[in-house]
């Protein structure tokens, strides 16, 4: 038998799952994600060696599919699991695992690295380290929702760029942190809020920049904030989490093109900082309620 050294390493950036040869059906590897990946697959019934993740993963059984039956084998202990739809497992990166799923269905696969995993938790809380405890068969209501947010995302082709991803993934992992880690972290209860010349800055920032596909660490670091700390402080200052701001701001400034300017909605597009035209179509529809084209005819 392999010593654990000796066990192969698993890399979600690599698109490949150790047990299946077909790569997934759907991807984040055009994201621009920093620090999280998703893939979908539809899988065969399959036994996966035993290996370790580089990243912390979440495991999310398909939505509308049919209880499997499964075996986990984690640092050698063995646990039987009938999933349920919806139902997640997690397994911290670095451990010994091996799965055997008795019947065909789908799934999803969270990975998150553990550089961003901890930047975010030493951003949060005071400890020095932290252990992360395996899950298998949990019904997480959070988790399931985000799963379901990010997978959207990826099939719209990231309508409000990357940083949507990048919040959920701040987000998913101080829920982690507070429902499967051995410390039960204690948040600020700082209720704090950012000074108008503070909110200017990151305003201005935003407008110079529009035409970029900005990033959270981008705003952050305007104020030389952890994203934990900006996300949390610019939603208690504006209302708003920091990409529903740059949506609105993105599509005040394609309706200003659109009236006043003859460039063509592709022009327009680019301006705004979307790589493509159906994800303007799709984001401009959600806020304004009519299509680009639409919206300039009614002019």
């Amino acid at each position: 038998m392999p010593t654990k050294d000796q066990l192969p390493q698993v890399d979600m950036t690599h698109h490949t799952h150790p047990a299946l040869a077909d790569h997934p059906t759907l991807s984040s590897e055009q994201s621009g994600w920093n620090g999280i990946f998703f893939h979908h697959y539809d899988h065969p019934a399959h036994q996966s060696p035993t290996h370790r993740w580089m990243q912390h993963i979440i495991g999310i059984t398909g939505q509308g599919g049919h209880p499997v039956e499964s075996e986990h084998q984690i640092e050698g202990q063995i646990l039987n699991c009938y999933c349920q739809p919806g139902e997640m497992l997690f397994i911290p990166a670095g451990i010994n695992y091996s799965s055997l799923w008795h019947e065909a269905g789908e799934f999803s696969l969270l990975g998150i690295s553990p550089q961003f995993f901890e930047q975010v938790a030493h951003e949060s809380i005071r400890v020095k380290q932290i252990e992360l405890i395996p899950h298998i068969g949990i019904a997480d209501s959070l988790v399931q929702q985000i799963g379901l947010a990010l997978k959207a995302d990826i099939e719209a082709k990231h309508p409000a760029g990357r940083m949507f991803g990048e919040s959920l993934a701040t987000g998913l992992v101080i829920h982690l942190l507070k429902q499967y880690s051995v410390w039960q972290p204690r948040l600020s209860d700082d209720t704090g809020r950012l000074s108008e010349h503070q909110l200017q800055k990151v305003f201005k920032y935003v407008q110079d920049h529009l035409e970029q596909d900005i990033a959270l660490s981008d705003m952050a670091s305007v104020l030389n904030l952890s994203q934990y700390h900006f996300c949390r402080l610019f939603k208690q200052s504006t209302g708003l989490a920091p990409h529903q701001y740059l949506s609105q701001c993105r599509i005040d400034r394609a309706k200003h093109l659109l009236q006043f300017t003859q460039l063509t909605i592709t022009e327009i597009t680019l301006a705004v900082g979307l790589n493509n035209h159906s994800s303007f179509t799709r984001l401009f529809r959600r806020y304004v309620g009519t299509t680009p084209k639409e919206f300039r005819a009614s002019l």
